[in-house]
């Protein structure tokens, strides 16, 4: 009798009352899924996200959507939460080498956001031409004829400029077919160095204007020029090359801004690497 007036007791203090609810809150998110947040089963499609569905929709088709169609995004829009947030409590992001790869670069566009929009000014992008002069010149142009020889030059190759350069000989009746323009103007070294290799464009700058010579080798074999006319290559200024200089200065200021959001993140992080001590 003494017991069960004890258990009685006990079983009206407080606390017992509220460990019990605790039991029961406890077996209901073990039965339903672990630790559920009911704010984290909230979702919400707000003015801001049928706003963007429609501009989205009009961009697409021309029109604005119907209310069914508005209806059937909105759908798609829940669905898709649901399965992307399911996929998270699943783990199914980790490990995933596309996941990371597209977090990856979304933390890398985060982190250079801001230096994103800066517009630098004129003396800025001067200065940074200044302090990288051997980066912005301007390379030579040519004016040039060639007549290609094929692998191997003929044994008689003196002979056969000699007549070219006194009129005797003409070059259609030299050259070998190739697809490879015959002719070039006001071609600068980058563009020659497309069409016929780096070798053929090193091997210009030796040669004189005005008369046949050779033979030069390009990726494709051997070749005579005649240079028309050359114009040597300069420092650009700035109004020549400034979408370039622009395009260089931002990437070091992303690169830079990566370079100290990296370094803050590493920071926080213990790294071990097998085989480092």
């Amino acid at each position: 009798m003494t017991q069960g007036l004890q258990l009685g007791k006990l079983l009206r203090e407080p606390l017992i009352h509220f460990l019990g609810g605790a039991l029961l809150v406890f077996g209901f998110f073990w039965a339903t899924g672990t630790d559920r947040d009911p704010a984290d089963y909230a979702i919400i499609i707000d003015e801001a996200d049928i706003s963007r569905l429609t501009a989205g929709w009009a961009a697409n088709f021309r029109r604005p959507p119907t209310q069914d169609e508005l209806d059937g995004m909105i759908e798609k829009e829940i669905v898709e939460e649901i399965y992307y947030r399911e996929a998270l409590r699943l783990g199914l992001d980790r490990n995933d080498p596309v996941v990371r790869r597209r977090l990856f670069t979304k933390m890398r566009f985060l982190n250079t956001e801001e230096t994103a929009g800066e517009k630098p000014s004129d003396m800025v992008l001067q200065q940074w031409m200044d302090d990288h002069p051997g980066k912005y010149i301007l390379s030579s142009q040519y004016d040039l004829e060639q007549i290609y020889l094929g692998q191997s030059a003929p044994e008689d190759i003196a002979q056969v400029i000699e007549r070219l350069n006194s009129g005797e000989a003409k070059s259609a009746d030299i050259a070998k077919p190739i697809s490879l323009p015959a002719t070039l103007s006001k071609a600068s070294s980058g563009a020659i160095d497309r069409q016929f290799g780096e070798r053929f464009t090193k091997a210009l700058e030796a040669l004189e204007a005005s008369q046949w010579q050779g033979p030069i080798r390009s990726g494709f074999g051997r070749h005579l020029v005649k240079i028309t006319a050359k114009t040597p290559g300069k420092q650009a200024q700035l109004s020549d090359v400034r979408q370039q200089v622009s395009n260089d200065w931002r990437a070091a200021q992303n690169a830079a801004a990566e370079a100290r959001s990296l370094a803050k993140y590493r920071a926080l992080y213990d790294v071990t690497v097998a085989g480092r001590e």
